[in-house]
């Protein structure tokens, strides 16, 4: 099979606005389609259409015979502000509120090697598999497959799993969350989430695979997503540990997850 191709004008774009969120350019122009072109070795059509993203996600500004130019005050994570310290169970929830979600399906299917050792059950033995969009402000923002134990995921609907976010009706049905853990990769989309997300195949995503444990440590989830870089962001707050002449090590204080406006 042949490796996936991804657009020109979404490199440059990914580069830019990493430029641009690095500061590399201030608040002031950005140089000219011109010389981007010429930079990136790409035609004007393509830098007007990366130029046409960078201003659809806020980050710059067009000024008729100035050029383009940084926001001064480029896209923040929502929720930004609010510095208060939360749990990873707790932000996930409190994601899952602020976003809408589209089921694309849910089955009954045979748990795989893979999925037995996550979840701790048998090869073959029965799963609950749901597959969702998540959208943020009618935009794309992940593409979440979930697998759940058969006697814990069966009673969950289609009509629920689209209005209220599925660790809350993981606990309605009597399950007492413990901790999570989770891993986080990247990956390029392939043709059946590229166009869901609404990116190129190809396009860089961030995976995450999450298994979400009871109070008692069964687990009661396993979750694999995939998330544009664009809209959303992982977070973590480190402090160093140790004294004196030893050695200081950064642990981990507190680890959010943002949403890109």
């Amino acid at each position: 099979m042949s490796e996936a191709v991804v657009p020109l004008y979404h490199q440059i774009y990914v580069v830019l606005r990493q430029q641009i969120v690095e500061g590399r350019f201030g608040q002031g122009p950005l140089p000219g389609e011109i010389d981007l072109a010429k930079q990136f070795h790409a035609s004007r059509v393509t830098m007007r259409r990366v130029f046409d993203r960078l201003v659809q996600e806020g980050l710059v500004r067009r000024h008729r015979g100035l050029g383009t130019f940084v926001n001064p005050h480029p896209v923040k994570p929502a929720g930004a502000a609010e510095e208060k310290s939360t749990s990873l169970l707790g932000t996930i929830i409190e994601m899952g509120e602020k976003t809408a979600v589209k089921v694309i399906s849910i089955d009954e299917v045979h748990a795989t090697p893979d999925v037995a050792e996550a979840l701790q059950i048998q090869v073959g033995d029965p799963v609950i598999k749901v597959v969702r969009v998540r959208h943020y402000k009618s935009r794309p923002l992940s593409h979440i497959t979930v697998y759940l134990p058969a006697e814990v995921g069966r009673s969950l609907s289609r009509k629920e799993l689209e209005s209220t976010p599925m660790l809350r009706l993981l606990e309605a049905t009597g399950v007492e969350l413990g901790r999570a853990s989770q891993v986080l990769t990247a990956r390029l989309a392939d043709v059946v989430v590229a166009p869901l997300l609404d990116v190129p195949v190809g396009g860089a995503l961030l995976a995450v695979r999450r298994v979400v444990l009871d109070k008692a440590g069964r687990p009661v989830q396993l979750l694999m997503g995939q998330y544009r870089p664009d809209r959303y962001e992982y977070r973590m707050e480190l402090s160093p540990m140790g004294g004196g002449d030893s050695a200081n090590v950064w642990v981990e204080n507190e680890t959010r997850t943002g949403l890109r406006d």
